[in-house]
């Protein structure tokens, strides 16, 4: 519509106020102005003035405000008075004025309060909103935000339980959040100068990164502090520098670095850290530092050839001096065809000069449809520093095949080496179990009067046991052809009357040995349930066992006689309890086995307690009882423990409490004492940010020198 004239104005004299609309002609498209008055030129080059309930909307932004003013020679629109700014995906910001660079699509703001939820961390979107303020933001057209003298939280605006300020926030969606000169609060608490904090927003992100020092104490190392400086470049390359301080050992400094390919093809991690001892430490252990790194990656080297190395190393500890170096290495190839898959790994490892060098290939190929084998060979040196040599090689392949009755498979197992002995120059073999050859075949299953299950099993082969000693305690080598038939009946499902149900199952079988020896087994198992009623039952289990004959390969194949029944009561009522108490008893030996009894209970879906303990039939009354209880306590809070109750010393065990409680479902503050390790921690993970979590530890027990790298 053609724009008034200001000598005539809507809602002059004798007229009422009516909202005027006009369109603004732009490089990249035409801005739509709704307000109370407008006036001035509308066109190319023209300034223009909206006053009342202005509303801009141009591309996916729409503009509120009490005024706007065009510049038709910038093309910047200048808004102030209640301004409201509204993106397409939802996110909003309040201000004082704001400036829209129509030709670049940027905008700046003064006085900011606003609020996104397009952001993604460790590859999960965050929960709600990313809540800000600052003195002044700018906003470019692809949601990069930087927000100058400001703070963000993820906790609703009417209860702010945590937020972090910087004079400098960038927010950059699907990449990054970065806060330079950084504190994190806790309420209106500063717990932590954060420095350069980088969270990862990308949905690619999978390594978590801590965000705040941890604090504590260890009789080890006394008073601790563990920093993290963290940096994110993409999401293809970022990681985490350490800067930790232990009074009684020294300074720890390290990095964890992660990186990958963009197209995915490729990625990996390389860490290192090292200790610097004090002078204390020094004069106890001798060592001046303690240094430790790893390198892991995996990429493809060709069309259907995948590889990985992995390298490890950690130095002579400084603080525990017991623990010496440690190297190891692996190489692995993958080369998958069409019907083909060959694995090649070579590794190495070495400790206070002890090495093993082992190398393995492993081919499987799919001859067709219903046959396919698989061939492995591997080989291994290890060498013990002035003690032994030893070199071992070993030989397996399958042949798998399936046909309409039956399927097999025929089996070689063979490994042959020695040991040399650097006192005396003794020589001597390593022994192992040999399958030269196995023949096994299995008859497709099939049923007695569809009601009871038949399975025949065939196997056959030639077989070397070096551990048979015949119980004379002298081992020797036996080499022996073997046939073995098998049967098995089962199980099979008997209703017995309106409560009661049995189940039975029998296995046959027949052993024929080179040396004239034959040996059979019969087995049978059954067990009969009965309800009584709708809360409670019982289950009565009889398991027996006959051997008869003999066996050159006890140590292959040994079975023994068994006698034994089991009873098991179980009362219950829903999910809101069980008892149980169960038992056996050995015929053979006349033995009673514990009598185990257990009772859990479940009030109600967040509330959970279990007690279980046993008696010894034989002697020493009843053991230990185990407890377990979790329950929330109040809206926002929830109890767990878990510890023993010793009848014997009448008093608790192993005690080990945690309590968690919700701040305004904006971060869970959770304190453990562990009874054990004398060990208090104290954790505040926010909500919103997965894998966020802050700790502060006073422990007189804890692993805080890196045991695995990558990790927090």
């Amino acid at each position: 519509m053609p724009l008034p004239q200001a000598g005539a104005l809507p809602g002059a004299p004798g007229q009422s106020p009516a909202p005027q609309a006009t369109t603004v002609p732009l490089a990249a498209g035409e801005a739509k102005i709704v307000a109370d008055e407008i006036y001035g030129n509308g066109g190319p080059t023209g300034d223009m003035t909206a006053l009342g309930h202005v509303d801009i909307r141009y591309g996916q932004v729409d503009i509120l405000a009490d005024q706007a003013d065009y510049d038709g020679a910038t093309k910047i629109i200048t808004a102030s008075g209640h301004v409201r700014f509204v993106n397409a995906d939802g996110d909003t910001a309040t201000a004082s004025t704001l400036e829209y660079y129509t030709d670049t699509g940027r905008v700046d703001m003064t006085d900011v309060v606003g609020q996104s939820s397009q952001l993604y961390s460790q590859g999960e979107q965050i929960q709600g909103y990313l809540y800000y303020r600052a003195q002044s933001v700018t906003l470019y057209p692809d949601g990069h935000t930087i927000l100058y003298n400001g703070w963000i939280t993820t906790c609703d605006l009417s209860h702010v339980a945590y937020h972090v300020t910087g004079k400098e926030i960038e927010i950059r969606p699907g990449d990054r959040l970065i806060a330079h000169s950084s504190d994190l609060y806790l309420g209106k608490l500063l717990v932590a100068a954060l420095g350069i904090l980088v969270i990862p927003l990308s949905q690619a992100t999978q390594h978590t990164q801590p965000v705040a020092p941890t604090l504590g104490y260890n009789s080890t190392f006394g008073v601790f502090v563990k920093t993290y400086i963290n940096f994110y470049r993409n999401p293809y390359f970022y990681g985490t520098y350490h800067v930790d301080l232990y009074q009684k050992v020294g300074i720890g400094l390290g990095a964890d670095l992660y990186f990958a390919r963009k197209d995915g093809r490729g990625q990996g991690e390389f860490t290192f850290y090292d200790l610097r001892s004090n002078q204390e430490q020094i004069a106890l252990t001798g060592q001046r530092n303690s240094f430790q790194s790893s390198f892991n990656a995996n990429e493809p080297l060709a069309k259907g050839l995948m590889g990985s190395l992995q390298f490890a190393y950690t130095g002579q500890s400084s603080v525990f001096s017991s623990l010496p170096p440690q190297t190891t290495a692996a190489l692995a190839l993958v080369r998958t065809g069409l019907r083909t898959q060959t694995n090649t790994e070579l590794n190495y490892s070495n400790s206070a000069g002890n090495s093993s060098l082992g190398l393995s290939v492993s081919h499987t190929i799919q001859l067709s449809q219903y046959l396919s084998q698989n061939i492995s060979l591997t080989g291994q040196n290890t060498n013990v520093s002035g003690v032994s040599f030893s070199h071992a090689v070993g030989l397996d392949t399958d042949t798998h095949f399936s046909g309409n009755a039956f399927d097999g498979d025929l089996v070689v197992e063979t490994n042959h080496g020695y040991q040399f002995q650097d006192a005396g120059g003794l020589l001597t073999p390593l022994l192992s179990f040999e399958k030269v050859p196995e023949l096994t075949l299995n008859a497709r299953p099939l049923e007695i009067d569809q009601r009871i299950p038949v399975d025949i099993t065939l196997t056959s082969g030639v077989y070397d046991d070096p551990y048979e000693t015949y119980g004379v305690g002298v081992g020797q080598s036996v080499e022996t052809s073997r046939f073995e038939a098998n049967v098995q009946l089962g199980s099979a499902l008997l209703k017995i009357g309106n409560n009661s149900d049995l189940t039975a199952s029998g296995d046959l079988r027949q052993d024929a040995y080179g040396t004239g020896d034959l040996r059979g087994l019969f087995s049978e198992d059954y067990s009969l349930h009965t309800l009584y009623g709708t809360h409670a039952d019982t289950t009565f289990t009889y398991d027996v066992q006959s051997v008869r004959g003999f066996t050159p390969l006890q140590s292959f194949d040994g079975q023994y006689p068994l006698n034994q029944y089991t009873e098991a009561l179980d009362i219950y009522n829903g999910s809101y309890y069980r008892f149980t108490a169960s038992t056996s008893y050995n015929v053979l030996e006349h033995q009673q086995s514990f009598i185990n009894y257990q009772l859990t209970t479940q009030p109600n879906p967040y509330a959970l307690l279990t007690l279980n303990t046993s008696f010894a039939t034989t002697g020493g009354g009843y053991q230990p009882l185990n407890i377990q209880l979790q329950t929330p306590i109040s809206k926002e809070d929830y109890f767990e423990m878990s510890a023993s109750y010793d009848f014997k010393l009448h008093g608790l065990q192993g005690q080990n409490y945690y309590l968690t409680h919700d701040v305004n479902n904006c971060y869970l503050v959770r304190l453990a004492y562990l009874q054990p390790l004398h060990e208090v921690d104290l954790n505040v993970s926010l909500l919103a940010f997965p894998g966020q979590g802050v700790s502060f530890g006073f422990t007189n027990q804890n692993a805080l020198l890196p045991t695995s790298f990558g990790s927090q």
